[in-house]
């Protein structure tokens, strides 16, 4: 029995583990390690210098809102991009564009400006710069492992880039108190240029498009949008996507007020909550990756988002420290299975020219996301923060059982 046990414990860690085999797949989690790192460091930077300079909360949440809302309309022009040029290349041009905005947002910030428009200036170009980073990254790991193997891949890729995000967010918050924010943006920029350099040296096998050369690149993108409207599964995978990230995702711009309203913690509670939801993410990602090829994924994701609701509702019903801290454990886990499966579900969906632009297509659906933080933030000011939780909560849940009717979606 023991023998049993160790042949399976060994088969499912060479499962989790076989994309490391290629060498290309460790170079770009290696980037993209790089790259979630100056990433995280950056978010936290903006949103504290934003916040320090004006004093203003919605400035604050604006400056997030301006790096993922280009993402409406740039999201299938960057899944274009991803299938039309050398993935490896799109890279390696968007990291180094986006160095080179962190290193402007680190002037503007050394020089003591005051005013924040140049600020979330800069920080929506670097949205528009990473509109084709995760359609490129994606669609090259399927490149390298394979369909068959795409799951546990884009698996291993997001537990990297979620673990180091938990250490960016943490280094960030430690850099800001010992050194100037300006520096901590020179910092991240540093990661991520040297992330464009790890990126120069991936080769991988091009995937062209059918009738490359023959299209324009708006051409392209209009054809992935076609392509999302004849595909009922597409289309339901994208309309659950926009749901869950309007409502379920919010949850993280309730997180100070859980705290301090509901909890009555400090900063240093709120920072081990945000902790919690990371930790929970790693573990989601890292339990990915460890299923077997040939599961069935579509149930999966029904599972995950029906959990993801049933778990806001509970968060938002305790008063608990302890008791919160683990259910948002629970929460990061489904909110990055949700993130992961989408990308595998919707690649399997689709002819293998196409991936970068069903990806794409994704980003334009997350887009919406930043109405969230808005319509849940209304709910908390006349409802109170609970109840607006669990709306989100029961929002999602419903989200789930309407999908559970998608035959298509079952039999992924």
């Amino acid at each position: 029995m023991r023998s049993l046990t160790s042949t399976l414990t060994a088969a499912r860690a060479h499962r989790a583990f076989y994309a490391l085999g290629f060498p290309a797949f460790r170079r770009i989690w290696l980037a993209a390690v790089l790259d979630g790192f100056g990433n995280w460091m950056e978010r936290l930077a903006v949103g504290w210098f934003v916040l320090n300079v004006t004093g203003s909360v919605f400035l604050a949440a604006l400056s997030f809102a301006v790096r993922s809302a280009p993402n409406i309309v740039l999201g299938p022009f960057g899944g274009a991009v991803a299938d039309r040029f050398e993935r490896p290349r799109v890279l390696m041009v968007t990291a180094a564009a986006r160095a080179l905005l962190l290193s402007a947002i680190a002037g503007t910030a050394l020089a003591g400006l005051t005013a924040v428009w140049p600020i979330l200036v800069l920080v929506m170009l670097s949205g528009v710069a990473r509109s084709s980073e995760i359609p490129a990254t994606q669609a090259m790991i399927t490149d390298i492992v394979g369909r068959s193997r795409a799951a546990s891949a884009i698996g291993l890729h997001a537990f990297g880039v979620r673990s180091v995000g938990v250490l960016g967010a943490l280094a960030g918050g430690v850099l800001i108190e010992w050194i100037s924010v300006g520096l901590v943006f020179l910092c991240a920029g540093a990661a991520v240029a040297a992330a464009a350099l790890v990126y120069a040296g991936v080769s991988v096998p091009r995937v062209r498009t059918v009738g490359a050369g023959a299209r324009s690149l708006w051409g392209d993108a209009l054809e992935g949008i076609r392509l999302v409207l004849r595909i009922p599964v597409v289309l339901t995978l994208l309309l659950l996507a926009v749901g869950v990230e309007v409502f379920a995702f919010s949850f993280n711009s309730l997180l100070p007020a859980v705290a301090e309203r509901v909890l009555n913690v400090d900063a240093a509670g709120l920072g081990a909550l945000t902790l919690g939801a990371g930790v929970g993410g790693m573990l989601g990602t890292a339990a990915l990756s460890l299923l077997r090829d040939e599961a069935r994924r579509g149930p999966l994701l029904l599972g995950v988002t029906l959990c993801f609701g049933v778990l806001l509702i509970a968060l938002a019903a305790s008063e608990r420290f302890a008791l919160s801290l683990a259910i948002l454990v629970g929460v990061g886990a489904m909110a990055a299975m949700f993130d992961a499966l989408q990308w595998v579900l919707l690649q399997a969906s689709v002819p293998d020219e196409m991936r970068g632009r069903v990806v794409g297509a994704w980003m334009s659906a997350i887009g919406f996301g930043w109405m969230g933080p808005i319509v849940i933030g209304a709910t908390a000011e006349v409802a109170g923060t609970q109840w607006a939780l669990a709306a989100s909560g029961a929002v999602a849940l419903t989200l789930g059982v309407g999908a559970l009717g998608s035959r298509g979606l079952r039999g992924l």
